[in-house]
């Protein structure tokens, strides 16, 4: 603890000497009453002392470990646990130093009575990762503030929080993943939704004759179900260099959203029976399509071993556009036709079974990712585009009123790349950062294989 006295009498004392001065020259007695004052000043500065009592601090997160791009909101709990009332109680909290605080601020001041409490709250937005907390400042003033305190203060409760982008930090459910799966097809055979019925043939199995037909008619027929047949779907993130982008209030990057949109489609394709496989879009990491928990331990690593692009623009900021500048994503886009662009979808399909579906999660911040769907579709893919907002960064967080002229131009840019990917026949995903994907991505995926 460093306590310090302030000099504040000084200023009286020169005050009061001047006053008396002036009161002697000029004979004026009201010098002499303001000499009073000041003395009085000076008197109870020397003789305030310490503020007295322990502060107690305790600090609670709303989920130590938030989904990416979700607000946390910290709040602190201040108690005196002194028996003399704090005048002049000042509090810093040390957020993370790579999470943003978005909303608030992590300081405030306060007077606080002997057991009472106060409640203080603001937002952070972390990046992927554990980032900690560090310890709260807290400065204490007497009464007429000519003594202060100042000290770090342990505090008490949640201490560090958790944003995860890999498939290790979700749920994963052990069961054997049936190869028929959930994808609806237009074939006929086992299922539970009618499809057709067709002349007997011996061997049909006795629960699928149409009995009802037999006693109308007399005539043996067998009733054909919709079968519903796994597919092959294969997760690929987009890690070309210089197309993620940072949100304009921080928190996690485009990067560390598209791993996390690939995890959570991963366990959602295998859910649904689906052959899942993961690949980089410019690197030459690739997991095989295949079923079962042994797929997450070779996905996680995979991703983990997966390089960071080296360039991460700042996004959607003022007078800028978060797109880049070759961003219209129509279909005479800059990105038509760009050989590098043909060079790595090429490489992709190679490594890629022929009947697989492409799941390719991209920002959509250049025309190239149009290219690149556009390249799948004559490829004959069918292709699912899952693209976070980066244009509101922070879920929750912000309105198109709010938005910088930077921010409406990209998201506007966006906009016409979507469109451009849905006229090329790819499935869209828009993902807003404060709706949860899961239900997004699993209609997309029940959606893709009719």
């Amino acid at each position: 603890m460093v306590v310090e006295r302030v000099g504040r009498h000084r200023i009286g004392l020169v005050a009061a000497l001047v006053a008396c001065g002036l009161a002697v020259a000029f004979g004026r007695p009201g010098f002499f009453a303001l000499a009073t004052v000041s003395l009085g000043v000076v008197l109870l500065s020397s003789l305030g002392g310490e503020p007295a009592g322990e502060i107690e601090l305790e600090r609670t997160l709303s989920t130590d470990r938030p989904r990416p791009g979700k607000p946390v909101e910290v709040t602190l709990e201040i108690r005196n646990a002194g028996e003399r009332t704090h005048p002049d109680v000042r509090i810093a909290d040390e957020p993370p130093a790579g999470a943003a605080v978005v909303s608030g601020t992590p300081a405030l001041a306060t007077a606080i009575r002997p057991d009472e409490e106060a409640v203080h709250s603001y937002e952070i937005a972390p990046p992927r990762g554990r980032h900690a907390f560090g310890e709260a400042t807290v400065r204490t003033r007497n009464a007429v503030a000519s003594v202060r305190t100042t000290e770090t203060v342990e505090t008490a409760g949640d201490d560090a929080v958790t944003c995860e982008t890999l498939l290790d930090s979700f749920p994963f459910r052990e069961r054997t993943v049936r190869f028929v799966g959930r994808t609806p097809t237009d074939g006929g055979g086992s299922g539970v939704e009618f499809y057709t019925t067709r002349e007997y043939r011996p061997g049909d199995p006795i629960n699928r004759i149409d009995w009802h037909r037999l006693a109308r008619t007399g005539e043996l027929a067998t009733v054909e179900y919709r079968e519903e047949r796994g597919v092959t779907t294969v997760f690929v993130v987009d890690d070309r260099p210089g197309v993620h982008r940072r949100g304009p209030r921080g928190g996690p990057d485009s990067f560390d959203l598209c791993l996390y949109a690939a995890s959570r489609g991963i366990v959602a394709s295998l859910e649904e029976g689906n052959r899942t496989g993961f690949a980089a879009l410019a690197g030459d990491l690739a997991v095989e399509p295949g079923t079962g928990g042994g797929l997450r331990e070779r996905t996680d690593e995979a991703m983990a071993d997966l390089d960071r692009p080296a360039a991460v623009a700042d996004g959607a900021g003022e007078g800028a556009s978060a797109g880049g500048s070759d961003t219209d994503g129509r279909d005479d886009g800059d990105g038509d036709d760009d050989p590098s662009v043909a060079a790595l979808v090429s490489d992709l399909a190679a490594r890629l079974p022929a009947d697989a579906q492409v799941v390719l999660c991209t920002p959509l911040s250049d025309a190239g990712s149009v290219e690149v769907v556009r390249r799948l579709r004559s490829h004959g893919r069918v292709v699912t585009v899952v693209a976070p907002d980066m244009t509101t960064a922070v879920a929750g967080i912000g309105s198109a009123s709010r938005k910088g002229l930077g921010a409406r131009v990209a998201g506007l840019e966006r906009e016409n790349r979507m469109a451009a990917c849905r006229a090329r026949g790819a499935t869209v995903v828009d993902w807003d950062l404060a709706d949860p994907l899961a239900v997004d991505l699993a209609r997309a995926l029940r959606g893709g294989g009719r």
